[in-house]
């Protein structure tokens, strides 16, 4: 359902990284640094070829919930990947957006701060539907914020891989 509001705040979102992208840019070329310039320019194209991705799966809720998650403010960034084809997960739209919501919250929760955390999210489509979310970084309380995770209930329609990357040490669920 459209919300004006919400389209609003995200399209302001997108609007502030963007013009921050275009000033760093702009630095770069007036330091005569084009390989930076290069460097920005791919990943700026990498991030609208992602979200574009995303768009196509018509997972509408959920791809307005990472795309404006990522634009905010949080104890880590979010990345976000679409690797496969476009797929219609019409069906799993609100479930997805609920599940990285409440990973999201535990993850924000457990997340030292004044670390550079980050989560990466890679939605394969083929040859099943799979989801990897990736954390890198430093928590607080380890133990207890992997227990949070590990007790999220999520459908196993689809299969949810999920990655921690904790203090250096990697334990896959």
């Amino acid at each position: 359902m459209f919300n004006t509001e919400k389209s609003i705040e995200l399209l302001n979102s997108a609007r502030h990284e963007y013009l921050n992208d275009l000033q760093l840019i702009k630095g770069y070329l007036f330091l005569n640094k084009k390989q930076k310039v290069e460097q920005i320019i791919d990943r700026v194209t990498e991030k609208l070829n992602n979200q574009s991705r995303l768009a196509h799966l018509h997972i509408p809720e959920c791809a307005a919930f990472l795309m404006q998650f990522r634009w905010s403010s949080h104890a880590f960034s979010l990345i976000f990947e679409v690797d496969g084809p476009e797929r219609d997960l019409s069906v799993y739209d609100t479930e997805l957006m609920e599940t990285f919501r409440e990973y999201f919250t535990i993850i924000e929760r457990y997340s030292a701060p004044i670390v550079d955390n980050t989560v990466r999210v890679v939605i394969e489509t083929e040859p099943v539907l799979r989801i990897h979310l990736y954390f890198e970084g430093e928590m607080v309380n380890q133990r207890t914020a992997t227990e949070q995770l590990n007790k999220q209930n999520v459908n196993r329609s689809f299969q949810w891989v999920e990655h921690y990357k904790i203090n250096n040490e990697c334990d896959t669920r």
